[in-house]
């Protein structure tokens, strides 16, 4: 589903939460896209978006149970997996985390922010060089990103 398939209504309430999330007022937010999944529940947007906010106020239950909710209802979706490796990450269980990191990449191979935090994990676990080769990475994928938006700007 897509934010045109909301109602007027809710797709202002939608961007009101995404405004509140970009402003880091993650109370504001949580309530906007609450709002919103009330009346869609399906809506994997404002799941995504909620467990982002979740995740900054440490409520990491919360922020999986989106998380898995939207999983399931997209689970080509890279970005979700993600998200829901930092979950992980941020509880410390290093090697879910590292395989939620990689299914991102394997759905998305160039997909910096997931190298990056690929390389994160690998460093905490001691593996230096795979954390350094895995930050090459999240560079080279940058510097490609950057290189097609060129083209494509001046195209």
């Amino acid at each position: 589903m897509k934010i045109e398939q909301l109602s007027e209504e809710f797709q202002k309430i939608f961007l009101e939460g995404a405004k509140a999330l970009k402003e880091k007022d993650w109370d504001i937010a949580i309530q906007k896209f609450t709002e919103v999944l009330s009346a869609y529940p399906d809506f994997v947007p404002a799941l995504e978006a909620r467990a982002a906010a979740y995740l900054k106020k440490e409520a990491l239950d919360s922020a999986q149970a989106d998380l898995e909710k939207a999983l399931k209802l997209e689970p080509e979706n890279y970005r979700l997996y993600y998200r829901l490796g930092q979950v992980y990450y941020r509880r410390k269980d290093l090697d879910q985390a590292l395989e939620l990191f990689t299914k991102a990449i394997d759905l998305e191979p160039m997909y910096p922010a997931a190298y990056m935090a690929r390389s994160q994990v690998l460093r905490e676990k001691g593996l230096e060089e795979a954390a350094d080769l895995e930050l090459q990475k999240a560079v080279d994928a940058s510097r490609e990103i950057a290189k097609a938006r060129k083209i494509i700007d001046f195209a």
